[in-house]
């Protein structure tokens, strides 16, 4: 349980490396290496003296080979070859071609034009029944849904491109979509099941003789096992993968999976106590990146190096290579890394009679973390520094500390709780699916294998049919009953994964504290004096007391079940609330430098469930931050209105809503991903909430919006 829960403390950032990490393991999962310039050339001379299919296929050939290194040139030749296929009416060549302008805009990082090329390649594909490019458009979509963080939406596109795949004997697109799969699961700690993806993954590459697909798996692999702090097994997974690389690289000059590889063990040997293995490891990363010029991977080779120095007690060493890592990471604008450098800096510091020095490298760490929002870094940092303040003999400060690492662990322990009951509904409706498919696809095997056998008699033939469909519909009740007692097991483990999460965060809290405070005690008993003694005391005895308390309460709760959200009325004063809300998004509205203007009046009040009302506000506001300029503006206004109603306007200078989008804005089914005006990421499902909270309070919400001029979100909630 504790590696669960380790494991989606680092969930977000999980996510995003490997999503990187495979879109380099996939990106040439169709077309292979690129090809030379003098191909290129010959291609070109090709368009210019051909016509009809024979010059879009050239085009279409000489698109692949660009589209990684001059994507603007490719998308021409692409859009043209569209332009020419449509007019020769050829939907093969028109799919082909939409698959490809997909993977530019992917190349890109546009997302919404890839997704919609590759809806109309998929379209063409169903069309004609190529079961091939059906897996391997479903794989593509899949990978931007993944993207996205639609995590359910992506894995029924890779469930959907293993069995197009299978039938097409696309065997790469059928172990990229298991190993894609797999990773998710990991992700979410279902570890068995991530194994049991990837080894799939794996016998597909075997099957298609795809190598560094094979050499990649193996490497997640090692990560599961690396998780689960089995780091043997880990081990012979990252030399395995190892071993394939680097004789990848001997051909085509690649160091990048090897890289990847020996940072891994690297960091099993620094785990193992193993120093001299560990430094060795990573100063051959350091080696390759210095050769290959790669800043980045310099700055995270200095960095581990000032771990290791660290830990072998080599401080002023490591203090050299770690300052050097900032330096880089400075240089190339690497935000997420820089706390956990100026973490170690600080410890160096500390550990060479540079005390307040020490702290301030290790506060700013911490500053850095939580504009971030890096709430594992900001849990290692907080441990470092409760530890640094109770030797310093300094009680407020560590209990200060202590307090911010309980609720940041509380609000990690819940956001995990959530992802894992919201997710395994959905991946267990899929492991249902393909179990139901396999089944059936198991039967029409034998079917006809019967038929084959009894082809003669029409008498057979009739019975093998019956009993066919006499097979599908045992297995169709048998499926219903076993999805009937799945969702019981699902929504008794729910339940226990809540009570669990409870018990493991609530009581960590107090009895922490406790030993935290009796290690102090019993280390300085004889220095503290009566006065400090009773306060020690008092804060013990308050915590035993806080203990009791909350046995009592989760007895209680153990005995009744979740119940579904209750909206509880109570009367709100408007601008309190609006000034709190405001009081949690103004960092985020300086960093744009948006001005946030509130205009209210004092003495009106609503009558709305305080917690909806927040969270209707925080989204509202927090869309206008997230797609207004910076140095714009957001107008919050107030007043009441007919039928002892108040209506709030919050209005922006943003970038407003297309009118395609804004009569859609509230559709469930249609989920819109645009980015803020910084790339900040949005799901589209933030106004959808808003929407159904202001109903559930008994008010009305509409939109106003003109693309490039703002947006005004208008609701109203009854007054009190």
């Amino acid at each position: 349980m504790k590696k669960t829960k380790s494991l989606m403390n680092h969930g977000k950032k999980l996510i995003l490396c490997v999503f990187c990490a495979l879109c380099f393991i996939y990106q040439n999962t169709v077309f292979g290496t690129p090809a030379i310039t003098g191909q290129n050339d010959s291609l070109r001379q090709v368009i210019l003296n051909t016509k009809g299919k024979e010059k879009i296929n050239a085009q279409l050939e000489l698109a692949k080979h660009l589209f990684e290194i001059e994507n603007k040139e490719a998308k021409s030749v692409a859009q043209s070859a569209l332009s020419e296929a449509k007019q020769l009416r050829d939907k093969t060549l028109q799919m082909k071609a939409f698959f490809i302008l997909g993977r530019i805009s992917h190349e890109v990082n546009n997302i919404n034009y890839s997704q919609v090329y590759f809806d109309s390649a998929l379209t063409l594909a169903n069309e004609l029944d190529n079961t091939w490019y059906q897996s391997e458009i479903l794989l593509r979509l899949g990978i931007n849904q993944h993207s996205w963080g639609d995590h359910l939406e992506a894995l029924q596109s890779f469930n959907m491109s293993i069995q197009a795949g299978k039938q097409g004997q696309n065997y790469r697109a059928v172990g990229a979509s298991y190993s894609m799969m797999g990773t998710i699961f990991r992700v979410n700690g279902l570890y068995d099941r991530a194994i049991e993806y990837i080894i799939k993954s794996r016998l597909n590459y075997e099957k298609a003789a795809y190598e560094e697909g094979y050499a990649w798996d193996a490497y997640l692999l090692g990560r599961i096992y690396a998780d689960l702090q089995l780091h043997d097994k880990a081990m012979d997974y990252f030399e395995q993968a190892l071993e394939t690389y680097e004789k990848m690289a001997t051909t085509d000059n690649n160091q990048s999976g090897v890289v990847i590889c020996y940072e891994q063990i690297g960091d099993l040997n620094l785990l193992s106590g193993n120093t001299d293995e560990a430094r060795k490891n990573i100063e051959y990363t350091l080696d390759i990146h210095t050769e290959s010029g790669s800043k980045y991977g310099i700055s995270n080779a200095y960095k581990n190096l000032g771990r290791i120095e660290y830990t072998s007690g080599n401080y002023v060493l490591a203090e050299k290579y770690l300052k050097d890592a900032l330096a880089i990471k400075k240089e190339v604008g690497d935000q997420l890394n820089k706390p956990s450098i100026y973490l170690y800096l600080g410890l160096c510091n500390i550990n060479t009679q540079r005390t307040q020095k020490g702290l301030d490298l290790i506060l700013k760490g911490l500053d850095q973390a939580i504009s971030n929002n890096q709430k594992r870094i900001q849990i290692d940092i907080y441990s470092k520094l409760n530890e640094i303040y109770l030797n310093l003999n300094n009680l407020e400060k560590a209990i200060e500390c202590q307090q911010h690492l309980i609720s940041i662990q509380d609000s990690m322990l819940l956001g995990a709780v959530n992802i894992k009951m919201e997710q395994l509904q959905g991946i267990y409706e899929i492991d249902a699916k393909n179990s139901q498919i396999e089944e059936l696809e198991q039967q029409n095997k034998i079917n006809r294998l019967t038929l084959k056998q009894h082809r003669s008699s029409i008498i057979f033939i009739i019975i093998g049919f019956i009993l066919t469909i006499l097979g599908v519909v045992v297995i169709y009740f048998f499926y219903r009953r076993l999805r009937q007692k799945k969702i019981q097991l699902e929504e008794a483990n729910a339940a226990k994964d809540k009570f669990f999460a409870i018990i493991a965060h609530d009581l960590r809290g107090p009895i922490h504290t406790q030993t935290s405070f009796l290690q102090h005690l019993y280390r300085e008993f004889d220095s503290i004096e009566e006065k400090e003694l009773r306060k020690l005391l008092k804060i013990l005895l308050d915590s035993s007391e806080s203990i009791s308390d909350l046995l009592n309460n989760l007895l209680l709760w153990a005995q009744s079940q979740v119940k579904k959200m209750e909206v509880k009325p109570t009367a709100l004063g408007l601008t309190y609330v609006l000034k709190t809300t405001l009081e949690k998004l103004q960092q985020s509205a300086n960093l744009k430098q948006i001005n946030i203007k509130l205009e209210t009046d004092d003495n009106l009040q609503v009558m709305s469930d305080a917690d909806m009302f927040q969270t209707i506000i925080r989204n509202i506001i927090s869309n206008a931050i997230k797609f207004t300029p910076r140095g714009g503006a957001i107008n919050i206004k107030t007043f009441a209105s007919e039928k002892n109603q108040a209506t709030i306007n919050i209005s922006d200078t943003g970038i407003g809503i297309n009118p395609d989008k804004l009569s859609k804005l509230f559709d469930i089914s249609f989920k819109s991903h645009s980015q803020g005006t910084e790339n900040e990421k949005s799901n589209g499902l933030g106004l959808i909430l808003v929407k159904e909270f202001v109903e559930k309070n008994n008010g009305t919400i509409h939109v106003e919006s003109e693309a490039g001029k703002g947006t005004s979100v208008i609701f109203t909630v009854p007054r009190a």
